[in-house]
């Protein structure tokens, strides 16, 4: 049966080297590429099951015209010429009348590829629309990084295993990073000790030897209280602080208020936990932080991430092997992509929406004029986006002209006005650069698309012909693109280059001793002032809201692969034992949980331990009245990043709220 090489393309850092066995034009199994040393034989069980998906019968195979109310999901079908003919006349009159900023953009990781995750942008720069700024997931800690490190990378997987202190910092490895447990294994066998920091214990707590339950928000007053304990006991490294860091007088200064005792009432840990972790980071040999992105979805999720970062730095962890952080920024950037995005193409400055707060965008609560045409490709706002009941009265609009590139009848997809055929990897050409470490590969088609299937690049050509763009970029096809890339790397030798091009998985090693990236080679603790902590946005509802990752599906992903659903299981809110009892709810119980924008209901799970005052939903689900009718849109501190787990809420038994108005 003939073997494939591919990649992964989903949001994921592992982005994952594949084989992919195929006959008669339809894929049958899906394995790990051995050639990838870290990603190796092992698959997830979402990529394990992707024959299913590439083959639904759910899959839309040609262009779909509506036919009834937005949101009836009742559509029939037209051809590509008519569709093309429709979206170019519509846009056209939007722009007659309106002007070219009316149209809008909408997408982010439905595929990491670098021609079809951002070749779309460099049309709707050259047809002048409204920007989108692209900040759904982990911006506020990537800003909160740089503060920091600058364009420092930290650490490569590879190098947990010289680690003998892992603190799993708001990281939920079996669904976020699989590719670690191995390494984490490893590194428990030779003695290293695991500690899991979360608001719950997450499907990372079997892998540890100790759980602190931390109050969501509380993260960046913990890493605080950690500092003054460090510092007050003389446990930091002052020749390496004196060397590497500008600004830690002044943060040392301030540290006083942040002693355990001070921080209980925020973080709900015993100070004695807290100087204890204190202890056992100073006296570890190579103590690492892997550090997830739950924490930093808060309105302090940045200035938080400011004060993880500083904890290596204290303690001089970044001059030793196997010590500092991973799952910040592992590798910059090997390809230029701005090379795909191409924004000298835009004709002048632009207004753009935050993505995080599309409801508000298209139900006319944000300045900057309406937006009468949406274009959504590899992204579900619907679902995946905050303040769901606000997106969802805007894309009811009737007269908002959405279209829609999708493989699958979405929650958004059921309110377009024409709906694309779209395809899945293994029916593409791309290139792929993994985040979590540094990598990158080139794929080739597996099989060829079904039906009228066409790509996102495709669509995007055919469009510019339709429009009038007439920039070379239009005319090049994904390999070239690829290839384009591929050649004008600064990050790759000529031998790497001729390797990836043929197709080869290529990791590449990361430097030690790490360099720091900043504009005077310094870390830096108190620019433009000393790290502090202040309270997330919160709410007046009792309970805060977290929204976790689910194991067997990734975000609205993959929903149309019926075993993964069933093994994912119904929609669950885990409580704390004492919270529930208060209000009467025991396990499996259906509650509704609540707060001023929504409704949700789930069933209530109390098999897991939960911070006090905390409630966690695991995962997106298809449907309205989902967890994210119950998220703000409001942004983080820094990096204008979602605060999707910066809420509060209440949860009832379902019987007395049957007639909750939605």
């Amino acid at each position: 049966m003939p073997i494939c090489p591919s990649a992964c393309p989903y949001d994921c850092p592992d982005g994952c080297s594949l084989l992919v066995e195929h006959q008669a034009g339809r894929i049958t199994r899906v394995t790990g590429d051995p050639a990838n040393p870290f990603t190796g034989e092992l698959v997830c069980a979402k990529m394990a099951r992707l024959p299913q998906a590439v083959h639904s019968p759910r899959r839309i195979l040609t262009p779909l015209r509506r036919t009834g109310p937005k949101g009836s999901g009742q559509f029939a079908p037209l051809s590509w010429e008519e569709a093309l003919e429709e979206i170019a006349r519509r846009w056209g009159e939007i722009i007659d009348r309106y002007g070219p900023q009316a149209l809008l953009p909408c997408s982010y990781a439905g595929t990491m590829g670098a021609v079809h995750r951002n070749g779309g942008e460099a049309f709707f720069h050259a047809l002048g629309a409204r920007g989108l700024v692209r900040t759904l997931c982990s911006s506020g800690k990537s800003a909160g990084w740089e503060a920091v490190m600058g364009a420092s990378c930290d650490l490569p997987p590879s190098a947990l295993a010289h680690s003998d202190l892992i603190l799993l910092w708001s990281a939920n490895l079996p669904a976020t990073r699989l590719h670690l447990l191995p390494l984490l294994k490893k590194a428990k066998a030779r003695g290293a000790r695991v500690i899991l920091i979360d608001v719950y214990e997450s499907p990372s707590a079997p892998l540890a030897h100790q759980t602190l339950l931390v109050q969501p928000g509380s993260d960046g007053a913990l890493a605080l209280s950690l500092l003054q304990v460090l510092h007050a006991e003389g446990l930091t490294d002052e020749s390496y602080l004196a060397a590497h860091t500008t600004g830690w007088p002044e943060l040392a200064a301030t540290l006083d208020r942040w002693t355990p005792e001070a921080t209980q009432a925020i973080t709900g840990l015993e100070p004695e936990a807290v100087r204890q972790l204190a202890r056992s980071y100073a006296a570890a040999r190579a103590p690492v932080i892997v550090l997830g992105s739950g924490f930093s979805r808060a309105g302090n999720g940045g200035e938080a991430t400011r004060a993880i970062a500083a904890l290596p730095a204290a303690i001089g962890a970044w001059a030793r092997p196997g010590a500092g952080t991973y799952g910040v920024c592992s590798s910059p950037d090997l390809v230029d992509k701005s090379l795909i995005r191409r924004p000298d193409l835009c004709p002048g400055p632009v207004r753009a929406v935050n993505i995080n707060q599309l409801g508000p965008a298209l139900t006319g609560q944000l300045p900057g004029g309406p937006v009468m045409g949406l274009y959504v490709y590899h992204c579900n706002p619907a679902s995946v986006l905050s303040h769901q009941n606000a997106v969802l009265a805007g894309l009811a609009r009737e007269d908002l002209f959405t279209v829609v590139h999708e493989r699958t009848m979405t929650d958004t997809a059921r309110y377009a006005d024409l709906i694309l055929p779209a395809p899945y990897m293994v029916e593409t050409e791309d290139l792929y650069t993994p985040y979590g470490y540094r990598a990158i590969q080139y794929v080739k088609p597996v099989v060829p698309p079904p039906g009228q299937v066409k790509s996102n690049w495709e669509v995007f050509t055919l469009l510019a012909a339709r429009l009038g763009l007439d920039d070379p970029i239009f005319s090049r096809t994904p390999g070239e693109l690829c290839r384009m890339l591929v050649e004008r790397s600064t990050h790759l030798t000529p031998a790497e280059k001729e390797r990836v091009l043929a197709g080869e998985p290529v990791v590449l090693e990361s430097p030690f001793r790490l360099p720091v990236e900043t504009a005077d080679g310094k870390i830096h603790l108190a620019d433009p002032a000393p790290i502090t902590w202040y309270p997330p946005h919160g709410g007046p509802e009792p309970l805060k809201l977290v929204c976790a990752p689910a194991v067997h599906t990734l975000n609205s992903s993959f929903q149309e692969v019926e075993e993964l659903c069933r093994l994912r299981g119904e929609s669950r809110l885990r409580m704390n034992a004492a919270d529930a009892a208060a209000r009467g709810i025991a396990h499996g119980d259906r509650v509704v949980c609540r707060n001023e924008l929504g409704q949700a209901e789930f069933a209530a799970a109390l098999d897991r331990a939960v911070a006090p005052g905390t409630v966690v939903a695991e995962g997106v689900y298809a449907g309205e009245g989902r967890v994210n009718c119950l998220t703000h849109p409001r942004l983080s501190d820094l990096g204008a990043a979602t605060t999707l787990n910066d809420n509060t809420v209440e949860v009832l038994p379902l019987a007395p709220l049957l007639n909750f108005p939605k």
